[in-house]
């Protein structure tokens, strides 16, 4: 009896519970699976074989997009098991993109009785290449990712501890010796994350100090410069206060001016009523939320910024930097991490599911080419060879670097007259020229512009506000069909307000990655973020006396666009609609291609027509380039170096190893020359430079007098590698 009575109440508390269970918490637990689930698998589509997480259209992994990863894994308390943290560990500790596995021994040279910097040793092979920036951040990333880990990253404290002020570091480009405070803030917050004591901590206090602002923001330049404050340089200035434990006794004016950033639409821009990149960005956001949150505050419309940080969702599971843009890893980790921050994770438990895009629409190429374009190839020495390689290397478009009066129009009637498909432009490099930003300082290396053949600029002036120098010389710029080129920056506040500005804008037509030695989005990663916005180009940046020296560049990296025909016309298309790809494939890259940047979709069509644009042979580590430049100089080819007042000179450059500018050692050499069969014993000249560096070699055959008529050149050459021979000849008509 009285189990019967017992028995009855449990089962209507059971079928109670059950009906309740049915009723209200499935959908939020299914709707919390399925969030989580497309986070989770847009990570997972970034993992690669070597075991981290790289970008999309990239075969093998980068320390950011990984250090994205696992930030993103590390808020949604999803970490993976012990066996795949130590595999993620290593990967992380062996994979500076400049340093690779020996990062610590190449920034450190352990003496007897010190530790010193070594900012000039980088690991040799690696594709991000050298640099004179310190760029603190790559090392953040590591230590914070292995400690997100749970590994142990105390082997970077002998690194963190030698780290000094940046400022006067030449190749922070910047005129007043200013350093980059983003990256000098990273002393402070790595020695925070390691436990290590701030000795220093009162010089990095009035540095700050020098750089905040009377409304609590931080910027690059000192207040007394002016201008206003950054978001990011606010947020890392904070946290490095914050890791010192200093107190701050402007915290009511920085939370203002913290809320004073957000926009109408819920996200944040880098300062109150900007004058430069008046925009949203999910980086921005996060900094205004992660700052505001030190600060035990919010944002002033928190709903607004939830609904701004969902509407960057995309139906593959990652977040875009602005609404409507492509994933990217950091851009993830950015919104991931506002959310968390904002505890509204619940946010996206009842958001509305993105819709898959069907994945079977492909991009429509049809009647669009493949053409080559060279930016800032070589601009001075001899024409005729610059001809003769955009003929042989097959470049349609030859951008000219700081070349004198009339040499792209000589280059221009050389290939006409030859009927070599190629146009010269002009692709310069302003040296010793800087711009003013606001809050910043002044800067170079950001200068570097694009324009048809005849345009004819003002002058830049002597480092001009940004807002002069836009009005003055690139609204003409623009409006002659010419774009600037972003070189290089390492102050990340800075550039990502000037590339802003040029979306909406204009201004930057593209961004430089493959460059040298070096790949500048490899070890300036936030560039990514522009991946779908702004096209990535490879820039020669040209340097030395002549175009033949500079073959080894020409031949390992170029760029590569779109169009119906090989027009510069077309080519500014190419890079307004993003058909445009950066590519590399010589020894730095172990002679696999490389390919960058494009609108979704061009980068597989590049691939799949490699064959129209490869300049290697079955073999790929066969670059096919001719082993000699056979040149006959006339009087009227004043470029020239050795032209002849009378008759012709015969000239002849062979192959050499060179690294900018300096020849190393010959790869070929002349055995015999012959003119119309006959025999001839040319002159061998070298130059040095002012350093008594091999600059410029030849052979040189002078015939004063030479009958009319069909002439022909012919040399016979051995390769010092391989030994093998080869005969070229060249014909040419005298009148």
């Amino acid at each position: 009896m009285h189990i019967k009575k017992m028995i009855f109440p449990c089962l209507l508390v059971s079928l109670l519970s059950a009906i309740l269970l049915i009723l209200s918490p499935a959908k939020p637990v299914m709707a919390q699976s399925m969030w989580k689930e497309n986070v989770l698998g847009y990570i997972s589509s970034l993992a690669k074989r070597d075991g981290g997480y790289g970008w999309k259209g990239q075969p093998d992994s980068h320390l950011t997009p990984t250090f994205a990863a696992i930030g993103i894994l590390y808020d949604l308390d999803h970490l993976p098991d012990k066996g795949r943290k130590t595999q993620l560990v290593k990967f992380v500790r062996t994979h500076h993109p400049q340093y690779g596995a020996d990062a610590i021994r190449a920034l450190l040279y352990k003496g007897e009785h010190h530790v010193t910097y070594l900012g000039a040793e980088w690991k040799k092979g690696s594709e991000a290449g050298s640099s004179g920036s310190e760029m603190r951040d790559l090392i953040y990333q590591q230590i914070q990712s292995i400690l997100w880990l749970g590994g142990d990253a105390g082997n970077y404290d002998p690194l963190v501890r030698i780290w000094k002020s940046q400022a006067g570091n030449l190749a922070n480009y910047e005129k007043h010796d200013y350093p980059v405070l983003y990256q000098d803030m990273m002393t402070p917050v790595c020695r925070h994350l390691l436990g290590m004591e701030m000795t220093d901590s009162s010089a990095t206090t009035a540095y700050l100090r020098s750089r905040r602002r009377k409304n609590g923001s931080f910027n690059n330049a000192p207040s007394g410069d002016g201008g206003d404050g950054n978001v990011l340089n606010t947020y890392w200035s904070l946290y490095a206060l914050n890791s010192l434990g200093t107190k701050d006794s402007l915290q009511n004016e920085t939370i203002r001016w913290l809320q004073s950033c957000q926009l109408k639409g819920g996200g944040f821009t880098h300062q109150p009523h900007p004058v430069i990149g008046v925009n949203d960005e999910v980086a921005y956001s996060w900094a205004a939320v992660k700052a505001l949150q030190l600060l035990a505050a919010k944002p002033a419309n928190e709903a607004a910024c939830v609904r701004y940080l969902l509407s960057l969702r995309n139906s593959d599971g990652g977040f875009g930097n602005r609404p409507g843009l492509p994933s990217t890893p950091m851009s993830t980790y950015y919104a991931v991490d506002a959310l968390k921050a904002l505890d509204a994770f619940s946010d996206l438990e009842h958001a509305k599911a993105l819709k898959h895009q069907d994945k079977k629409t492909k991009k429509d190429f049809k009647g669009l080419h493949i053409y080559t374009v060279q930016f800032e190839a070589p601009g001075v020495g001899s024409p005729l060879e610059a001809v003769m390689l955009a003929d042989s290397l097959h470049i349609q478009l030859w951008g000219c670097k700081n070349g004198p009066d009339g040499w792209v129009a000589r280059a221009q009637k050389i290939a006409d007259e030859k009927k070599v498909p190629v146009t010269f432009f002009i692709a310069d490099e302003p040296y010793g020229k800087y711009v003013h930003v606001n809050g910043m300082g002044s800067f170079g290396h950001i200068l570097d512009f694009m324009s048809p053949a005849d345009v004819k600029l003002p002058s830049i002036g002597r480092d001009p506000a940004w807002q002069t120098y836009d009005k003055h010389y690139v609204q003409p710029l623009l409006r002659s069909n010419g774009a600037l080129l972003l070189q290089i920056s390492n102050n990340e506040p800075l550039a990502r307000m000037l590339l802003d500005e040029s979306v909406s804008s204009g201004g930057y037509g593209a961004i430089s990655t493959i460059h040298f030695d070096q790949n500048f989005l490899f070890w300036c990663p936030y560039l990514y973020q522009y991946r779908y916005q702004l096209p990535f180009v490879a820039l020669q940046d040209a340097h030395g006396i002549e175009s033949w020296w500079w073959t080894d560049e020409l031949l390992g990296y170029r760029t590569l666009f779109l169009a119906k025909e090989p027009t510069y016309q077309a080519m500014m298309k190419a890079l307004k609609d993003n058909l445009v790809v950066a590519v590399r494939h010589d020894a730095l890259s172990k002679y696999a291609t490389r390919i960058l940047g494009g609108a979704p979709g061009v980068q597989e069509y590049m691939r799949s027509h490699q064959d129209a644009w490869k300049w290697w042979g079955r073999d790929s580590t066969e670059l096919i380039r001719p082993w000699a430049a056979i040149t006959v100089l006339r009087p009227e080819d004043s470029f020239e170096v050795a032209h002849p007042d009378q008759g012709v000179n015969i000239r002849i450059r062979c192959w050499w190893h060179a690294s900018r500018p300096v020849l190393k050692t010959p790869v070929v050499k002349l055995k015999d020359l012959r003119i119309d069969d006959i025999p001839v014993k040319p002159r061998y000249i070298e130059k040095k430079d002012r350093r008594g560096r091999l600059a410029d070699c030849y052979y040189l055959y002078p015939i004063a007098k030479l009958s009319e008529g069909t002439h022909v050149i012919k040399v016979r050459l051995t390769n010092t590698e391989d030994h093998t021979e080869r005969v070229m000849t060249k014909t040419f008509v005298f009148r």
